[in-house]
């Protein structure tokens, strides 16, 4: 079972605390940087000056850019990528292991 630790952060003024798994805790982080970007990108632009509507828009535009994740003409998602180096990774660790064992 995975420790649970409290993470504080503050986006629009407002201070969290969040709850998250001891291995989560760079992702969680990483997260919160990149909503306090986008919540200041959207500020930084002027036309939108109320809190709820700047969590809104950024929370949108990360939406959008989740959807948006493709790669080449295919359009392999994230997933699929991280799938086929994974299966790229252990097809090589099994040839050095079939090469090591012809050396002896």
């Amino acid at each position: 079972m995975s420790e649970i630790v409290q993470v504080d952060v503050t986006l629009l003024g407002r201070q969290f605390t969040i709850g998250t798994p001891l291995e989560e805790r760079d992702t969680l982080e990483q997260a919160v940087r990149l909503l306090g970007d986008k919540i200041q990108a959207i500020q930084s632009g002027g036309r939108i000056v109320d809190a709820d509507k700047i969590a809104i828009m950024a929370a949108l535009n990360i939406a959008h850019d989740l959807l948006k994740v493709k790669v080449g003409d295919g359009g392999l998602e994230m997933a699929t990528i991280r799938r086929k180096i994974q299966h790229m990774s252990e097809a090589a660790d099994e040839a050095l292991r079939q090469s090591q064992q012809n050396l002896f």
